[in-house]
């Protein structure tokens, strides 16, 4: 809490062991190779690639944060850490998780791949998949536009001679 609340954060410093007379002046604390626990980051390393696949899928979708997604996640070797953590991806992820080994993907879902397992975030209801067709293929066709500018200017002799080596 400090230096946010420095008058807690100095009584609480005051009452606990400590070195040094007062909190605004000590060092701030260092981690050592010690603190660190390679196994768990292993453990947690599929479970925050889940929520970041989640929230990936939510924002290029454009879909509002307020909106519970249901996800269904079909675990490889890794199920057991996924069926414990489902309600750590629920809150970081605003998602209802259910972790199915024989699971399949629904019609209309996105999918993410994650370490060995696959996340299946169910869009019905949620995305107007018409209107996305639409704006994915208004997006494909500014592309292929900018592509098309960009081999005309790479056409010209005199644009390849003056331009920088970098463009």
């Amino acid at each position: 809490l400090h230096p946010f609340m420095p008058f807690i954060t100095e009584e609480l410093w005051q009452r606990l062991p400590h070195a040094g007379d007062s909190i605004m002046v000590a060092p701030y604390p260092k981690a050592t190779r010690r603190q660190t626990d390679a196994a768990a980051e292993q453990a947690m390393a599929p479970i925050m690639a889940a929520v970041t696949a989640v929230r990936t899928i939510r924002g290029e979708m454009r879909i509002a944060p307020s909106v519970t997604l249901a996800v269904t996640i079909r675990p490889g070797a890794a199920a057991g850490s996924f069926a414990e953590s489902a309600p750590f991806i629920e809150a970081l992820a605003r998602a209802a998780v259910t972790v199915d080994g024989a699971a399949r993907r629904p019609p209309a879902s996105a999918l993410a791949v994650v370490a060995d397992a696959e996340l299946y975030v169910d869009l019905s209801g949620v995305v107007d998949l018409a209107a996305e067709r639409q704006r994915l293929e208004k997006e494909i066709k500014r592309v292929e536009d900018f592509m098309a500018q960009v081999a005309a200017k790479l056409a010209r002799p005199e644009f390849v001679e003056r331009a920088p080596a970098e463009i």
